[in-house]
């Protein structure tokens, strides 16, 4: 059996298989969009490697605990995380993992959770991680697929399945595995307003360097607002940019000072703003409904990292 298989081979019919972001990935691919190459670490993998071994072991766990409790039920979600981070995986996993990461001469990989069933109204809720970047060495690789793994188990992920009588053997994930880009500038855009779903204007958030801190909030971007039909820029904010995040030598993430002639600069020049609005609308055409997507920049080439559909905030 195939544990893993290349982005380019991968479309949204396979999303039982690879996950959501994997399934959008390959779809973009095969769209012809700018995609950085990778691979997907299947729910087949999940089901070899964690539900075999430990399900019994999972649903016991809970069966035994007061689940309206929520200490109780955080000390039963500890514990399951626990199990699925300590697990050991199958050699031939393991092997397969190895040479898929040995396919790309990078020193760090991006390594994200790509879900099979939205199990929880929004997940990143939950507080655990879902992406891991500057990922180095296969050892860290595979420590974070087992995190990756575990993401399902939290104590509001738990809770919502027993409410809904959705079967929590049924639990499975997919992990995607990227080699990462030294991104100039990158963040994420909305092909409709995420807070009105207006569907008239395009919203990007850019920031210098990787674009983690934007998608996690901890600080503030430059944004642009496009008019979707005509692509003029409508509105442009750009702060001061002190710091930014970026791929160290040794292939971790380091956070640096932004230059002083970069701090009070936007990110994305004019031309790029509208270009990147373009691909935006290109996308959200494939897909038949607005998209939040994250991108990253090198010089004028802009890359998708991901799409989803895009949901009010």
């Amino acid at each position: 059996m195939s544990y893993t298989y290349s982005l380019s081979d991968v479309t949204r019919n396979d999303q039982n298989k690879t996950g959501d972001k994997a399934a959008h990935l390959g779809e973009l691919i095969h769209a012809g969009f700018d995609v950085p190459p990778g691979f997907c670490v299947s729910a087949a993998a999940y089901h070899d490697g964690v539900a075999a071994p430990l399900n019994e072991k999972i649903i016991a766990r809970i069966a035994a605990s007061e689940i309206d409790d929520p200490v109780e039920l955080e000390s039963v979600a500890e514990d399951i995380r626990s199990w699925i981070e300590n697990a050991p995986m199958p050699a031939a996993l393991v092997d397969e993992i190895c040479g898929a990461m040995n396919a790309f001469k990078s020193k760090s990989f991006a390594v994200r959770a790509s879900r099979i069933v939205e199990d929880v109204p929004n997940p990143a809720a939950s507080g655990l991680q879902q992406a891991y970047l500057c990922v180095v060495g296969i050892d860290n690789v595979l420590k974070n697929i087992r995190q990756c793994w575990a993401s399902p188990w939290n104590s509001r992920a738990i809770y919502f399945r027993h409410r809904k009588k959705m079967d929590q053997r049924q639990v499975t994930m997919a992990v995607v595995v990227q080699p990462m880009i030294e991104a100039e500038a990158a963040g994420v855009m909305f092909t409709a307003n995420p807070l009105t779903v207006a569907v008239d204007e395009i919203h990007s958030d850019a920031t210098w360097g990787l674009g983690e801190a934007v998608i996690a909030a901890r600080w503030k971007p430059d944004h642009f607002v496009v008019g979707k039909n005509d692509l003029a820029i409508r509105s442009r904010t750009i702060p001061t940019k002190s710091v930014m995040d970026v791929v160290s030598a040794d292939g971790t993430m380091q956070t640096i000072a932004v230059t002083q002639d970069k701090q009070e600069a936007a990110c994305l020049n004019d031309a790029q703003v509208v270009a990147l609005a373009a691909l935006g609308k290109q996308v959200e055409t494939h897909f038949n409904r607005p998209q939040d997507i994250e991108w990253c920049r090198v010089g004028d080439k802009i890359s998708l990292l991901q799409t989803r559909p895009l949901k009010k905030r």
